[in-house]
């Protein structure tokens, strides 16, 4: 339910605040699912699908031949390192600010662990 709900945030997000839905998403999403296992690669896989659904969306309603021709003529890049670097940017962008976020929440509240608590005198 996580995952999906990331990429739904990221779908809404897009369409209001554009590509830097990305970062502010994903340290977000970070903070939030910090205990979460792998949270930075699940934010960054969410992304990526919801990326690719806005790229499927202008294939069917845009001339998206035209913004991706235009777009690796600006960035003096070949078709397939193109789409490479498309592909790249969401995972890059919100799985590190996702990371980022885990971190800085797992240290202001770090997660009690049993050996610690056992340790301190506290477990059974």
């Amino acid at each position: 339910m996580f995952f999906v709900t990331a990429v739904i945030l990221f779908l809404a997000a897009e369409f209001v605040i554009g590509w830097w839905a990305l970062p502010v998403v994903g340290l977000i999403l970070g903070v939030i699912g910090a205990r979460r296992t792998g949270v930075a690669l699940q934010i960054g896989g969410a992304a990526l699908i919801a990326w690719g659904l806005l790229f499927g969306w202008v294939a069917t309603h845009g001339d998206l031949p035209a913004f991706m021709t235009s777009l690796a003529l600006s960035m003096k890049l070949q078709p397939g390192i193109l789409i490479t670097a498309v592909a790249a940017l969401p995972v890059l962008l919100a799985g590190a600010t996702a990371g980022l976020g885990s971190g800085i929440r797992n240290l202001i509240r770090p997660e009690k662990s049993a050996a610690s608590s056992q340790a301190a005198g506290l477990g059974a």
